[in-house]
């Protein structure tokens, strides 16, 4: 599975903590039109590349992971993590071409 929805603690747990695979992580709320803009071009990433990466959406909107949301997004959408083997390596928060240009050039290294 490319694209997983994470929905609760254990979701977070399971697929981001304890995947073996790099997994770009989105937060993202309904609201923010950039969150709208960069899901795709992230899911058109993972796309060329599914078995290297995973992607995960967060919803900072779930009351559930409010703890994970204020550790990783701190109330700024879009923020975009990537973890590798459960420990985050790099971030980008906002959205501009240019943040997501670099950040996925980052990444594909």
């Amino acid at each position: 599975m490319i694209c997983l929805e994470i929905n609760t603690l254990k979701d977070w747990i399971e697929h981001v903590v304890n995947n073996q695979r790099p997994v770009i992580v989105s937060f993202f709320a309904e609201w923010c039109a950039p969150c709208h803009k960069l899901n795709p071009q992230l899911k058109q990433e993972v796309e060329k590349n599914p078995e290297k990466w995973q992607l995960a959406l967060v919803n900072v909107n779930n009351e559930e992971l409010y703890d994970v949301v204020q550790q990783f997004a701190m109330a700024q959408v879009p923020s975009v993590c990537l973890f590798n083997m459960g420990t985050q390596t790099d971030l980008m928060k906002g959205y501009s071409e240019r943040k997501i240009k670099s950040f996925l050039e980052k990444i594909r290294c």
